[in-house]
C-alpha cells in the first residue's frame, strides 16, 4: 500500500511508489524547498550509531506527528534549504531493515501500517549506491512517542513535531494538545462511523416484505480525497471489471450483478443497485454493501409467512461483501484502521436453513426462530491487513459471522472457521471455484 501525500504527489508528477531518480533529479532542478512535509537528507547519519537511529526516530515521528511527509536521504541543499544536486549514498535490503528495526524500538505506539521505506538505485550498474526514501502517513494516532537508546538519550520518552523546516521536541502543553486532538478524533470518527452506516442503510432501504438483508459498512480513518465525476464512474466500472476476473474476489458475484446499471448520484456519494445487491460508494472510500438473503416464504410450508435464512449464504454474503468494501476503500485510496459494522435486518420470525449450497441435501422446514436484530456488530482492523491476503479477511468475516448468526441462536458458523479458512464444499460448484482460485492467488499474501 502507498503512502499518500497529495501535495508532494503534484509536486512530484508521481506518488510514493512511482518516484525514480528522475523525480529526485527534478526537484534540484526547481530548486524545492523543504517544508513541514519534505526533508533533505546529504548523507546516510541514520544507521551510522544509535544515536543515528535516535535521530531517524525523532524525524519520522516528527512528520507523522504533523500532516506526514517525505524524508530523501541523498539528495544536498543549500543554505536556505533548497534542493541542490543528487548524492548516493549506500542502499542495501540490511540498511533498510536497521531501519526499520530502529524505528520499531524506538517509536510508541508504532507507525501506521502504510508507512513506507524505499530505496532506489542511482543506476543499473550501481545498484549499492542510490537514494532512500521514507514516506510517513499523517497518523490518525498521533502523537508517537521516542524512547532514545543511544547516550543522549538516557531512555527518556519525548514528542517530537515536524514545524515549518525544523524539528522541535514538544512541551507539555504541546503534547497534551496533541492526545485532545487525537481522543476527538476518535469520537468524530465513532459517530461518523455510526451515523453513516445508518445513513447508507436508510437509503438502501427495501420496500420488500418479509425480506432478509445483510449491510456491512467498512469506514477507514484516513479518508480518500475522490471526487465523484464522470471519470470517476468509469474507473469505478473498471475497478469492479478486475474483481470480476478469475481470482479477483473470493466470488465475482456481486461486482458482475453491480456492473452495467446506472448510478443514482448524491454529495459524496453514489449508489449503484443490481439483482439482490446495492452498493453505497463515497469519495472519501467508505462502502457500504447491502445483500438481500431472502424473501420468500418456505416453499414447503402451505401456509408460512416466515422466510428462510440458509446459514451459509449469510457467511458467505459477509466475506464477499466485506471483500468488495475492504478493497473498494483501498481502491480509491483510504488507509489506516477500518471500522466495519454489519448487521440484518428481518422479520421477528425465521426459518434456519443448515444445508450447504451445493445441492447435496434437501431443505426441510422446522420451527421458525426468533430474531434478535437489534444493534450491529463493530470490528476494527487494519485495512491493508484486510486488502492483502486472505487470512486477515477471513478471520474478521468468521467473527462478523458469529455474532450475525447468534442473533438467530446459531452458536457456530458453517462456512468460515475460526482458522480463517474456508469448507467451500459447501458452496455451489461455480461459486466454490471461484472461492478456491481466490484463496490460491493471495495464499502467497498471508
Amino acid at each position: 500500500m502507498t503512502v499518500r501525500i497529495p501535495r508532494l504527489a503534484q509536486l512530484l508528477g508521481a506518488d510514493f511508489d512511482g518516484l525514480d531518480r528522475s523525480h529526485l533529479v527534478e526537484l534540484c532542478d526547481q530548486h524545492a524547498a523543504e517544508d513541514v512535509d519534505l526533508d533533505f537528507k546529504q548523507d546516510n547519519a541514520y544507521t551510522k550509531d544509535a544515536d543515528g537511529l535516535d535521530e531517524f526516530a525523532k524525524d519520522v515521528s516528527a512528520m507523522a506527528n504533523a500532516r506526514g511527509g517525505l524524508i530523501v536521504v541523498g539528495v544536498t541543499e543549500n543554505d536556505q534549504g533548497n534542493a541542490e544536486g543528487l548524492n548516493p549514498v549506500t542502499i542495501s535490503d540490511k540498511l533498510h531493515n536497521q531501519l526499520v528495526q530502529g524505528l520499531r524500538s524506538r517509536v510508541f505506539p508504532f507507525l501506521p501500517p502504510d508507512f513506507r521505506i524505499r530505496m532506489i538505485a542511482d543506476s543499473p550498474t550501481t545498484p549499492e549506491r542510490g537514494y532512500i526514501l521514507i514516506g510517513v502517513p499523517r497518523s490518525p494516532v498521533a502523537p508517537h512517542a521516542v524512547r532514545p537508546t543511544g547516550g543522549k538519550g538516557q531512555q527518556r520518552y519525548g514528542y517530537a513535531r515536524r514545524l515549518g523546516r525544523t524539528t522541535a521536541w514538544l512541551d507539555e502543553s504541546e503534547i497534551a494538545a496533541l492526545y485532545r486532538d487525537r481522543f476527538k478524533l476518535a469520537e468524530d470518527h465513532s459517530h461518523r462511523v455510526t451515523a453513516q452506516f445508518e445513513d447508507d442503510c436508510a437509503w438502501l432501504a427495501s420496500p420488500v416484505d418479509g425480506s432478509i438483508r445483510m449491510d456491512i459498512s467498512v469506514v477507514p480513518t484516513g479518508r480518500a480525497e475522490r471526487r465523484i465525476d464522470r471519470t470517476f464512474l468509469q474507473d469505478v466500472r473498471g475497478f469492479l471489471g478486475a474483481l470480476a476476473r478469475p481470482g479477483g474476489a473470493p466470488s465475482a458475484a456481486l461486482s458482475r450483478d453491480l456492473l452495467g446499471h446506472a448510478p443514482v448520484i448524491r454529495r459524496g456519494r453514489m449508489r449503484i443497485s443490481g439483482p439482490g445487491v446495492h452498493a453505497v460508494w463515497h469519495s472519501d472510500g467508505s462502502a457500504h454493501l447491502q445483500v438481500d438473503l431472502a424473501s420468500k416464504p418456505a416453499p414447503t410450508a402451505e401456509d408460512a409467512a416466515d422466510p428462510v435464512l440458509n446459514l451459509t449464504r449469510l457467511e458467505a454474503s459477509v466475506l464477499y461483501g466485506l471483500h468488495l468494501a475492504c478493497a473498494y476503500a483501498e481502491w480509491a485510496g483510504a488507509y489506516g484502521d477500518a471500522d466495519v459494522l454489519a448487521g440484518t435486518s428481518s422479520p421477528a420470525q425465521v426459518l434456519l436453513d443448515r444445508t450447504p449450497l451445493n445441492g447435496t441435501a434437501r431443505f426441510v422446514p422446522g420451527v421458525p426462530v426468533s430474531s434478535d436484530t437489534g444493534s450491529p456488530c463493530h470490528r476494527i482492523g487494519y485495512l491493508e491487513a484486510l486488502c492483502n491476503g486472505s487470512m486477515q479477511l477471513c478471520t474478521m468475516a468468521h467473527a462478523i459471522s458469529s455474532d450475525l448468526l447468534a442473533d438467530y441462536g446459531v452458536y457456530e458458523p458453517t462456512l468460515l472457521r475460526p482458522d480463517a479458512t474456508v469448507r467451500s464444499q459447501r458452496l455451489a460448484q461455480r461459486e466454490r471455484a471461484e472461492m478456491e482460485a481466490w484463496l490460491v492467488s493471495t495464499s502467497d499474501s498471508n
